[in-house]
This record gives structure tokens, sequence and C-alpha cells, in this order.
């Protein structure tokens, strides 16, 4: 099956560059790397959800004025493709030494703002800086922008999250006792490809003690065995738009301390999911989380954990939702977050919330729900059960 924003609502990009040309007065440029990178990667997501566009492992950028728009694509092995997709865009190659000079065809005045600038590799931001700027400002504005989807975006969030609830009910069948971890997570993430997503990236940590997210080959080399902790987080995306979910559980039946952690991350949910509605500063649901892990981690001794959730969207990270929740793991001191961070809840909002700790030598716990807002409370699109998962 095809997922497409493009067929689904064939206008929106176009309203999406309009709506920011309107809001911001004048042209800009809006950068951006493929989807190589994954949840590495920031202004992929501005720039595809302004054109619909993936370069892939490649840079494009988009010069948008009120004379139109034109995407410019630093591979020729991406240009042919670009016409294909996006013919309204008259997507051209050229080489990022011939962008400045085709900037001041497109722009006849000034600078232009530039949006995602940060992430353009440093030979690519000193061709530019002659003739943009990078305007703060501009960037704001599509990030404010991005927070609310339309109809046909939440659409392939759900989508998303579907594929999410076949691979946790698929994890009992082929995590065994004996089964080589990594080559559970690969066939996991095969699986996701196979029914729709474009990309997918699972951490799959099965352990005595859970001790963090483990990603990469290097990490997962392990075998199933009876006892084991069983962690297993998803991050995959549906033409562009990120699904995010945890579960957990245990080969075997799970033992009482690991269960202990288990209520602790229940308990920290279930109040964020208790606030999630319209209206609610994302702060003061971040903070009543806080407060939740707090109380039950007093006197477990050194707790380790990570951020309790973000922003999903285009971007893993979605702007503005992210930056109420502070990122802790491996930092110290952990950084100041302003008191507005987040902004305030609203219908078409999209974010994953994901409560989890880890205790050297005891084990770790971690619990994640996708949440859109809708018009009076919060949509949990994930419909696996948040139950521990039982495996043989």
């Amino acid at each position: 099956m095809t997922h497409s924003l493009r067929l689904a609502d064939p206008g929106i990009h176009e309203r999406r560059r309009h709506d920011l040309l309107a809001q911001l007065g004048r042209p800009v440029l809006v950068f951006g790397m493929g989807s190589a990178l994954g949840a590495g990667s920031k202004s992929h997501g501005a720039l595809r959800y302004l054109t619909g566009w993936d370069g892939h492992e490649s840079a494009s950028l988009l010069v948008l004025s009120s004379s139109g728009a034109r995407l410019i694509c630093a591979s020729p092995f991406m240009a042919p493709l670009a016409a294909e997709l996006l013919p309204e865009l008259d997507p051209v190659y050229l080489p990022p030494a011939g962008w400045p000079g085709l900037i001041r065809e497109s722009v006849t005045f000034g600078s232009v703002d530039l949006i995602g600038l940060d992430e353009a590799p440093t030979a690519i931001a000193r061709l530019l800086q002659p003739v943009i700027r990078q305007n703060e400002a501009a960037s704001a504005v599509l990030d404010r922008m991005r927070t609310l989807k339309e109809p046909a975006a939440l659409d392939l969030h759900r989508t998303g999250a579907a594929i999410c609830d076949e691979m946790f009910a698929r994890l009992p069948s082929v995590l065994k006792t004996g089964a080589s971890v990594h080559d559970v997570q690969r066939e996991l993430e095969t699986f996701a490809l196979s029914r729709g997503a474009d990309a997918c990236r699972t951490w799959l940590t099965v352990r005595a003690e859970a001790d963090r997210p483990r990603y990469w080959p290097e990490e997962t080399r392990g075998t199933v065995a009876t006892g084991d902790q069983v962690l297993m987080g998803i991050a995959l995306t549906v033409d562009g738009h990120w699904a995010h979910g945890i579960r957990m559980g245990s080969v075997g039946p799970m033992r009482a301390e690991h269960a202990r952690l288990l209520d602790i991350v229940a308990d920290c949910l279930r109040v964020g999911l208790d606030l999630a509605r319209p209206g609610v500063a994302l702060t003061d649901l971040v903070d009543a989380m806080e407060e939740t892990f707090a109380a039950g981690t007093s006197g477990l001794g050194e707790v380790q954990r990570f951020r309790f959730g973000h922003g999903l969207g285009m971007s893993y990270e979605d702007p503005i939702l992210t930056d109420a929740f502070v990122q802790t793991f491996g930092t110290s001191p952990v950084a100041a977050r302003p008191d507005d961070a987040g902004g305030v809840l609203a219908p078409g909002m999209v974010l994953e919330l994901h409560p989890n700790l880890f205790i050297p030598g005891v084990g770790g716990a971690a619990l994640g729900e996708m949440l859109i807002i809708d018009d009076d409370s919060a949509e949990t699109p994930l419909s696996f059960s948040l139950a521990p998962i039982t495996l043989a």
C-alpha cells in the first residue's frame, strides 16, 4: 500500500508555502538534507513539510518568493526523480557553487532569509553567506506552522502508529530463547518496511538488567535468555511522518524489582495522559510527570533517565513542543528550560510521552505513547496494550 500526503491532499504543500510567504512578507530559502540521517536531521523535516521532497543522502534548497518556488538539488542522481515527482517546483540539478547565482536570479533585492543553515555543511554555508542571512524569526514562523497538523497529515501519523502496533504484536513470535537479538531487530524493521513504512529504526534492549536504549549491531549481539528484561522502542516514518512507541516485557515471569520500575513509569505516563488536552501548558504536563517520577524513585539510589517526551511531525523532534522536554541522559548539569517552552496544547498537535528510568545493577523500564490532541482531549493512536509482554 502506498501512503502519500500529496495524493491525500494534492494542494497541501502549495498552501503551506503560500502561508509561510504571507506571514514573512519576504523571500526565503529552506535548506534540507535528505532522510538518510533519520531522526538525526531537523532540516529535512522543514524542507519536506513545504515540498514533500526527500533528497535521501543529498542536500537540497528551496527558493521561495512571490514569483514562485524552485527546488535546487545538489545531486545529479536525485534531480530526475525530483522532476518526475515535483514538476511544479521546476527542479534543477546545480552544484552548490552555482547556488548563489541562481538565488540572485530569483531574488533580486538584498539578502534573503535562510531556514536550516545550522545543518548545512560548512562548504555550502560559506558559499551562501554573501547572499543570505540566517533569520531566527523566519524559522520560528515555520516552526509554529508545523505544530498544527492538517487532517491528512494526522492520518499518516495514525498509519505509522498502526504499523508500530503490528510490530509490537509480532515481537512474541520472533523473540524466543536463544534467538539473536540483532537478527530479531532487523527482522522487525524489515517487516515495518513491508507494511508501508519508508524508514524504521528500533532500539531493542534484551538483557538481565536493561541498562539503556541499544540500537546498533555492536550493542545487540547477545542472545535471548530466560529472565531477561525486554525494552523495545520503535521510531518509523510513513511518507516522512513520524510514529513512535515503547513497550516492555520479560522473558519468563517479570522479576519483582522490575515490576516496581514498570509501575513508576506507568504512573508517570498516566499523569501525562490525564493532563493532555487543549489549553494545558505543556510545561505543566511535563512538571507533573517529573513530580510523580521524583516521588516514585525516592530512595532508589542512582537513577538514570532520558527526557520524558518530544514533539512528532515531519521531524522526529518536532520544533517547539520538544523544547518542553529537557534532555537529561548523559548531561551534567541539566540545561535550564524556559518557563514558556513548548507552548500550550492545541488541536492538531502530535507528541510522544515516554517516561523511563534505568538503575545500575537493578534494571530499567520505559513506556512510550503517541498523542494527537483533538478538540477536547487527546487521542492515543497506538492500540497495543501498555501491559508488560511475557515472552517464552
